[in-house]
């Protein structure tokens, strides 16, 4: 499967028919929401995750009339959360903010894990895509992805990345693009990125994956160096780094997603009624500009096509996880 490429996060086509999420029945739109709503998500207060679901919270409260406050359940790579959401009432006054890494990840690398994707879900829609740009301390000799393939595979196992933990889309994003180059790099697995990062700008490791946002802050300040966006298209805070396409790495898009997921069996108007809300959410200018200023993309994406961004997905990680013997005791 050598060259094999990599599209985590890709937009699939919207515009879809919304999904029914199972409901034998439907309830009366005008009822719902009858109370607040909250939103679960498995990120600690304070973070990037953290801020964007507390604007979309905000937003889509507005436009269904009732607040939706954020509650974080941070744990297991989001399975916390994840778990308390497929457990929920399904009347759509419980929501889940989530992440790939609780939808597709986890599940696959987790032994024990309390709910099923595919059955204890209603997809809604997706929100945003966070972009990924690997960088590098800057005594590494690599500038480009290519570079960085050709002298890896120069020198096997003498290069080393740091990541998030096992199972981080830090993680995955540097096994993607191990898998797909042939890129003999070992992994150094954190408790976290901050560490991580920490010893790369240090020197303790030489490489790692990092959003976007935070990457061009360190490049400017030269703390690190960037070597290759891992989206289709340059970053517009990074313009003068290259892609992993344009270094001979096709269609290679790796970019973690989060939307808002409901239990299994929502009514098929409160499906309508959030997908329709979030739509216009992540339409509005002013989200737009403000998901942008955090560094994430609008990633719009109706129930039905987040169904099955999830399903493709979780059957893409499969075949990485296999093929990359990722396992927890890394």
């Amino acid at each position: 499967m050598r060259g094999k490429t990599w599209m985590y996060g890709a937009i699939i086509t919207a515009g879809l028919a919304c999904q029914g999420g199972g409901a034998a029945w439907a309830a009366d739109d005008t009822a719902y929401p009858s109370r607040p709503v909250r939103m679960l998500i498995g990120q600690a207060p304070g973070g990037a995750v953290d801020t964007l679901a507390r604007m979309t919270a905000e937003a889509l409260g507005s436009r269904l009339g009732q607040p939706v406050v954020v509650e974080s359940r941070p744990g297991a790579g989001g399975m916390l959360a994840a778990g308390t959401l497929a457990r929920a009432e399904p009347d759509g006054h419980t929501l889940g903010f989530l992440d790939v890494g609780a939808i597709a990840v986890a599940p696959l690398l987790q032994k024990s894990v309390p709910y099923d994707p595919d059955r204890d879900f209603t997809f809604l829609g997706t929100a945003a895509r966070i972009p990924l740009v690997m960088v590098a301390h800057p005594s590494l000799d690599a500038s480009t992805p290519a570079e960085l393939t050709r002298d890896s595979q120069a020198r096997p196992d003498t290069l080393n990345y740091a990541s998030a933990g096992v199972g981080s889309p830090p993680h995955m994003a540097f096994e993607a693009y191990k898998y797909a180059a042939q890129a003999p790099i070992r992994h150094i697995a954190y408790r976290g990125g901050a560490p991580a990062l920490a010893d790369v700008v240090a020197g303790h490791v030489q490489l790692t994956f990092i959003d976007t946002n935070l990457g061009s802050q360190y490049v400017r300040d030269g703390r690190v160096k960037a070597i290759g966006v891992a989206t289709r298209n340059r970053s517009p805070l990074l313009p003068d780094v290259p892609t992993f396409a344009e270094s001979g790495i096709t269609d290679f898009d790796f970019a973690p997603w989060v939307g808002v997921v409901g239990p299994a069996g929502l009514p098929v108007a409160v499906v309508d009624r959030v997908s329709s809300a979030l739509a216009e959410v992540v339409a509005d200018p002013a989200f737009v500009e403000r998901v942008q200023a955090l560094g994430f993309e609008p990633f719009p994406g109706d129930a039905r096509t987040f169904a099955a961004l999830a399903s493709r997905e979780r059957d893409e990680y499969r075949t990485l996880i296999q093929e990359q013997r990722i396992t927890l005791e890394e």
